[in-house]
């Protein structure tokens, strides 16, 4: 789906710690640690200051870069990070869905298997979508996947957040888990410099799912920030 945004944009994608192509290494995994993993990847790439865009976990993980790394960052994209901390009653419902179904696709198949449940209930629509060699990338990493899932994650409030000057746009789907799209809405009304942007026929993996409408709306907010770049005196 980067494809779509190099229409606009140069894009650098990464596989984060202990997904895929990258090493786990021996350090206990948090959503800290993969932030400052991003922000030495920004550093090291000589990225900075740029437009950081992420989904889903990887949105909670670039929260974390805006707040504790924010002079790399020019913009921010978030799309549904589940940061349940801003709705604490939205994340006791999506858990009370979550936890039984993977319990028992685990009970019965295994951390595959587990990984089909996590995705038919959190992102029915990407997992229609994909085929089974896509859906084989994720079963591949169900150990690091349910390890980020049980990690520590941000626990910040709507007030620590407005500290947060760095523009932002943040996504939903209208379709998505109704947990998700609440955690995605008090998050832009928290952040100070923020739009809200619901993609419609859309659920949690916005940018797989209607990628053109997520691509063109992204390019349109890097377009501005470059606008504010040349209209702010050197």
């Amino acid at each position: 789906r980067a494809a779509k945004l190099l229409e606009e944009l140069r894009v650098v994608r990464y596989d984060r710690r202990g997904h895929s192509r990258s090493r786990r290494g021996d350090a206990i995994v948090t959503d800290a640690l993969h932030a400052d993993d991003a922000a030495a990847l920004i550093d090291a790439l000589g990225l900075a200051p740029c437009l950081l865009v992420g989904s889903s976990g990887g949105a909670a993980i670039a929260v974390e870069v805006a707040l504790r790394h924010g002079h790399l960052l020019r913009g921010t994209v978030f799309s549904e990070p589940p940061l349940f901390c801003l709705d604490r009653a939205a994340g006791r419902a999506v858990m009370e869905e979550l936890v039984p179904r993977l319990e028992a696709a685990t009970e019965t198949g295994g951390s595959r298997v587990a990984v089909d449940a996590f995705f038919s209930l959190i992102c029915p629509g990407l997992w229609s979508l994909i085929d089974e060699s896509c859906k084989d990338r994720y079963r591949d990493n169900a150990d690091i996947g349910f390890t980020d899932l049980r990690s520590p994650s941000l626990d910040v409030t709507a007030d620590e957040l407005r500290a947060v000057t760095i523009p932002t746009l943040a996504f939903a789907g209208d379709s998505s888990h109704p947990s998700l799209r609440s955690v995605a809405r008090r998050l832009a009304l928290a952040l100070a410099d923020a739009q809200f942007v619901e993609l419609a026929n859309c659920g949690h993996v916005t940018y797989a799912e209607q990628p053109d409408a997520f691509a063109s709306t992204v390019a349109v907010f890097a377009a501005e920030l470059d606008r504010r770049a040349a209209s702010t005196p050197a």
